[in-house]
């Protein structure tokens, strides 16, 4: 059931409307702002757009928000948690994770994605999993790339500009916004120890939606990725430097000075 079998994207009867509830208070998804997308539309989420503000950011219908998210949590709840893997390059989704692997085993995959993980046998990263889920397709577009020719569907939260190419499920959702991801995790946790009889009813479901808003350290200026990207520039950049010192030196070998000046060159 992937992309070349079966793309949940495509299927007509999935926008229709439901008659139950949402699965939390509209205003809860309003007040995290799930619905907001930013000022750019890819073509496949051009469906779920209700409308544009007058600040240009595209606003998606809380309805549709609603009915994927329900889709979705029903679509992962039938594969074993052994069998799902979460994969979010981006830290704001690592609470939500953290507790989907701490309550029920699901394997997840944060910060950088290795290449092979899905396709190299011979890696010792190599995992086979049935299930994966992508907290942003822009973002961990390797791990799209690698489920997509290991044939391995894919759910996937999308705001209004992400690349849903190959993307099996898509949730029309806030990705971009600290606490709208710490909201879609929170429900998603909520919803499958339900599934699972962990709960009788939300009520007893007692994590408050501030236990899966990722928060660094309070002398952190930056988030932890774009700490990450700045260290691999760096590091990028001494090896360019090496790299251009070692072709000077081997040119200065090749072509000696027919005579040496005592002026510093700089």
């Amino acid at each position: 059931m992937n992309s070349k079998q079966e793309n949940f994207s495509e299927k007509p009867d999935v926008e229709k409307k439901q008659d139950q509830k949402t699965i939390v208070d509209i205003d809860m998804y309003l007040k995290y702002g799930a619905h907001i997308g930013t000022k750019y539309k890819n073509g496949h989420m051009k469906r779920f757009i209700f409308k544009a503000r007058p600040d240009k950011l595209n606003v998606m219908d809380v309805q549709l928000v609603d009915s994927r998210i329900k889709i979705a949590i029903d679509f992962i709840f039938k594969y074993k948690p052994e069998d799902v893997v979460f994969i979010s390059r981006k830290r704001y989704a690592l609470p939500g994770m953290k507790f989907l692997e701490k309550n029920f085993n699901y394997k997840i995959l944060v910060d950088r994605f290795i290449p092979g993980t899905f396709t190299n046998p011979n890696s010792e990263h190599f995992i086979e999993p049935k299930l994966v889920f992508i907290a942003d397709p822009n973002v961990d577009r390797q791990a799209v790339e690698e489920a997509t020719k290991a044939r391995i569907p894919i759910v996937a939260l999308a705001t209004t500009s992400s690349n849903t190419r190959n993307i099996d499920l898509i949730i029309p959702f806030n990705n971009k916004g600290k606490k709208s991801v710490a909201l879609f995790f929170w429900i998603l946790n909520r919803e499958l120890l339900l599934k699972n009889g962990f709960l009788k009813s939300p009520d007893d479901y007692k994590h408050k939606l501030d236990d899966f808003v990722y928060e660094t350290a309070s002398d952190e200026k930056t988030d932890m990725y774009e700490k990450d990207q700045k260290r691999r520039n760096f590091i990028k950049s001494q090896k360019d430097d090496q790299r251009k010192t070692k072709r000077h030196s081997r040119q200065s070998t090749q072509q000696p000075r027919a005579f040496h000046n005592t002026t510093t060159y700089r």
